[in-house]
């Protein structure tokens, strides 16, 4: 069977691989053949395309083999996996069952690093490369690769974590060093090594060195420092079934510190933290442990692992997994807590108990179907925080340790076919028992019973359908009794039993009648009151609802609430009255009401509150005091046709007469043009006293408005608060906005008592980019104003108040080839903001800011110079502020870096003139240059991107 050519098309005949589909884009023949009981497809083409669940396949003959499940390519393979590792081959053998290839004449991208060799195998997510050549300059336009290395064998593991065995390093394409195992890239780790002199510490040396061992891989951390000594440590990864890392670092006390005994740094910074996590299919294994004596020393790796200063937490849980196919019970053990290595300290207790240890018995499932069982068994030893409202745990003090004894089950009962038509029936149960090694003391101060904390809930219902009649009735018993020495365990103890009865009676959908009532069985009354409902909707626009509550213990009618619901398009109405029926008093009556008729909308709502006091009141009505009865008048009406909207809305307090506010809204919109109008009148306003608020406030009469007008990207905006009491303040806002963040500008200034206050011009311009860099440039200029002797600043003199710049600025663009001119950046903050003593000064904040220098040579390698300055100055042995335009007789003192970078491999040299320390940093990797960028927090000028591998 042939396929012309350009039938290539996804079918849902492409034969299913290993799980996964494979997709034929592009073919020109296809043959299916069947030989020795083996079904063949065949596809040839220039190439033959193929799409495997996102795995691109590319090849000039494909032979795919339906019976083994295994593809065959060859003639010059291309294969690009979801990994993005690029593979091309003379020939290549997939198998599909377990994802694993063979292949011939291989050569491999994978990430930073190009490798070849004649054979390559996959196997278990692992690439092995025989006679293999690696290296990460292949992608740097380099005639000879500055590094490569030969190897006898290749192991690339996924992550690009690389490791060779019979290693001959190339320097330049020679020969130069013979090495029986190398790891070249571990993760987001970088090869290191740095060197330098400090105003603490002297002269420095600090390395970050790969390792390979059987039991896995990693970092050696070498530190030394002329005035403090040595420190060394770890960064390990298992290699294996197991999620394990391991980090270790050992730094001396700083020096020149008297520090006193409680300083967790006297006996040097340690920190670490340890991690194991072991997951399988019927159980797992974890654990951490963590120390972190000084959150700021080095290195960055270890920064935010948590951890407290001379205190080690530990955390080690092994457990059983619950799968469709395991059998119960389930199993958990734990050990939870802390060591302190510093009793001179003052302790620092942990508000979570401390297991020391915890073991758990489960049956998450246990029996299933009518009756349900499931419980669980936890035995611990605890420290925590006592119970303070605990005698005996208050004798002991406020951390106290423990053992405990949780029980734990629940059941329930429903069966499945009741006995007869309509009947349910419903009981259920919980307990939980917790049992401690502390006991009570008799009055004599002589230990008796062993405490103890229960909690035991348990409910049954039944219930009785007979044609438009349902009965239902229930028990339910709750009891928290005991007490326990810990305050994460506290319940406070109760007791109650309650008895409820409910009657429903529905003969037709139009009608229904409730009934509820509940009964305390320990107090032995009704409580709450009973309640009666009955509710009629004869038509769909139509809604009654009536209820009414009976206290019967008193024998007493209560609150009897009714509402009444009509709505036949467009109109509609809710009424809703409140009467308390025994006192025979009226307590509420509201109405909300609508039409809307489209595209038109008019409502009003208001309300009115029966005040008992003055339904009692013997005096004369006109000594009698006004009270807020009314709720306020809400009216509004809008027209909304597409596109825009009108509204108008006012609010009136119906009990003196007073208008309280009144507000106008225009939206009109064509994108992407709008005009938006709002002004807000606020009426001056003296509410009159409530029950609910007896001494109201006054409110004063303001005017709020906005104007907004959006063309495409510009938008121009005014707002005004306009205030008419005495003493008030009147602010307006002239702005424009250009785009969401790119520019903003406002005109802001006040009025008050006919006085222009604080008038300025506030200016923002952003760039956002998220992929290279965000930039910011504010500034605000004072206008003259009246003179104003309640601030110290001249405000009769126009002043520029501050200026910030944030971010990176290319003044000269950074070069991309060798013949380009330098560029020239400013990267950092950079602040001048005026002091408020009248002397015109401007205080220097500075922030890492300070001008970038890119050169550009060949293969690729560009030279960053770099002078930053940081004020005020927090470093070296005089801290001090500068301002201007008189810096007062000193200089600002940089730090000076210095980055060569050579695509697959940096250098870096920094000199600090504040900290009186100088560093020099060697990286190895694709990325070493951002490497040491990150770390001296430096953006690329321009945002350039160092070369990608394949140079593309």
């Amino acid at each position: 069977m042939l396929w012309t050519p350009g039938l290539a098309q996804e079918t849902e005949q492409a034969p299913a691989t290993g799980g996964k589909r494979l997709k034929i884009l592009e073919a020109e023949r296809l043959e299916l053949r069947n030989e020795n009981n083996e079904e063949l497809v065949i596809l040839v083409g220039s190439p033959v395309k193929m799409d495997r669940d996102g795995e691109s396949i590319e090849a000039p003959r494909v032979v795919y083999n339906r019976t083994q499940k295994r593809i065959m390519l060859m003639g010059g393979v291309r294969y690009k996996d979801k990994q993005g590792q690029l593979i091309e081959a003379d020939e290549l053998e997939l198998f599909t069952d377990d994802e694993s290839f063979e292949a011939i004449q291989v050569k491999i991208e994978s990430g930073e690093f190009y490798l070849e060799g004649p054979i390559c195998q996959r196997a278990a997510g692992q690439i092995l490369l025989q006679e293999g050549y690696l290296t990460p300059c292949q992608r740097c336009e380099q005639e000879v690769a500055d590094y490569a290395f030969q190897a006898q064998e290749v192991l690339l593991y996924p992550g690009d974590r690389i490791i060779a065995r019979g290693v001959w390093v190339l320097l330049r394409g020679e020969r130069t060093l013979y090495l029986p195992v190398l790891l070249l890239f571990l993760n987001e780790r970088r090869p290191k090594l740095e060197f330098g002199q400090s105003e603490t510490d002297g002269v420095f040396v600090t390395a970050d060195l790969p390792y390979v061992a059987d039991f896995g891989i990693g970092f050696t951390l070498l530190r030394y420092f002329e005035r403090r000594g040595w420190g060394f440590g770890f960064d390990h990864y298992g290699i294996g079934a197991a999620l394990e890392r391991y980090q270790f670092l050992y730094l001396p006390p700083p020096a020149g510190l008297v520090l006193p005994d409680s300083d967790p740094r006297k006996d040097g910074i340690f920190k670490y933290r340890f991690s194991y996590k072991l997951e399988e299919p019927g159980w797992r294994l974890e654990g951490q442990v963590v120390r972190d004596d000084s959150s700021q020393a080095e290195p960055r790796f270890l920064q935010g692992a948590g951890g407290q200063p001379d205190y080690t937490t530990f955390l080690i849980e092994g457990a059983t997994r619950q799968t469709p196919t395991s059998s119960e019970p389930l199993y958990r053990v734990t050990l939870d807590g802390y060591f302190d290595h510093n009793p001179l300290a003052l302790p620092n207790e942990r508000t979570t108990p401390k297991r020391l240890p915890e073991a758990e018995i489960s049956f998450p499932r246990g029996i299933e179907g009518e009756f349900r069982l499931n419980g669980r068994v936890l035995l611990g030893y605890y420290e925590a925080p006592s119970n303070p409202l605990n005698r005996s745990a208050r004798r002991l003090g406020p951390y106290i340790g423990a053992g405990r004894l949780w029980v734990e089950h629940r059941s329930s009962y429903r069966p499945t076919t009741p006995p007869w038509p309509g009947f349910s029936f419903s009981v259920e149960n919980t307990f939980i028992g917790r049992y401690y090694t502390t006991q009570n003391f008799d009055p004599q101060g002589n230990p008796t019973e062993f405490e103890r904390l229960i909690r035991w809930d348990t409910r049954a219902s039944v219930g009785q359908t007979l044609g438009a009649f349902s009965v239902n009735l229930s028990v339910s018993r709750n009891v928290v009794e005991g007490e326990t020495p810990f305050q994460f365990d506290f319940e406070r103890p109760q007791r109650t039993s309650r008895l409820e009865g409910s009657l429903s009676f529905n003969p037709d959908p139009i009608f229904s009648f409730t009934a509820r009532a509940s009964r305390d069985l320990e107090r032995r009354l009704f409580d709450p009151p009973a309640e009666f409902a009955l509710t009629s909707r004869p038509f769909p626009w139509f809604n009654l609802t009536t209820s009414i509550s009976r206290d019967l213990e008193q024998g007493r009618w209560g609150l009897l609430r009714s509402s009444l619901g009509l709505s036949p398009a467009p109109f509609s109405l809710n009424l809703v009255y409140e009467r308390q029926l025994e006192l025979g008093l009226d307590r509420l009556l509201t109405l909300s009401a609508a039409y809307n008729p489209t595209p038109f909308n008019f409502s009003l709502r208001s309300g009115y509150r029966y005040w008992d006091v003055q339904e009692k009141e013997t005096r004369p009505p006109n000594q009698i005091p006004l009270i807020a009865r009314y709720d306020p008048l809400e009216l509004a009406a809008s027209y909304n046709p597409p596109g825009n909207t009108t509204s108008l809305s006012h609010s009136r307090d119906l009990n003196n007469g007073q208008a309280i506010r009144t507000e106008l809204n225009v939206v009109l919109q064509e994108a992407p043009d709008s005009f938006r109008f709002r002004q807000s009148f606020t009426h001056l306003y003296a509410p009159l006293p409530s029950v609910t608020n007896p001494n109201p406030a006054p409110t004063p009469a303001f005017l709020d408005g906005l104007a907004q007008l959006t063309l495409s990207l510009h938008t121009f905006v005014f707002t005004h608060t306009i205030g008419f009491s005495p003493g008030s303040e009147t602010r307006f806002r002239l702005g424009y906005q250009y785009s969401a963040d790119l520019f903003q500008a406002d005109l802001l200034w006040n009025y008050r008592e006919g006085l222009l206050r604080n008038p300025r011009l506030t200016m923002r311009a952003a760039v956002r980019e998220p992929e290279v860099f965000i930039n910011e440039v504010s500034a605000e200029f004072h206008f003259p104003e009246s003179p104003n002797p309640l601030t110290l600043e001249d405000d009769t003199q126009a002043f520029l108040r501050f200026v910030r710049f944030s971010g990176e600025l290319e003044i000269f663009p950074a070069p991309l080839r060798m013949e380009d001119p330098p560029g020239l950046s400013l990267q950092g903050f950079v602040a001048l903001e005026r002091l408020t003593d009248n002397s015109g000064r401007f205080r220097v904040t500075l922030r890492e800011f300070g001008p970038t220098f890119s050169f550009m040579g060949l293969e690729k390698t560009r030279l960053f110079y770099r002078m930053v300055w940081n004020a005020p100055e927090s470093g070296g042995t005089n801290p001090r502020e500068f301002f201007l335009p008189n810096l007062e007789g000193t200089i600002l003192r940089p730090r000076f870096d210095l980055i060569i970078d050579r695509c697959c491999w940096a250098f870096r040299a920094s000199l600090d003139t504040l900290k009186q320390e100088f560093k020099f940093s060697f990286a190895l990797g694709g990325d070493a240059a951002e490497f040491l960028f990150n770390q001296n927090n430096i953006v690329l000028p321009g945002g350039i991107k160092l070369p990608s591998p394949g140079g593309r």
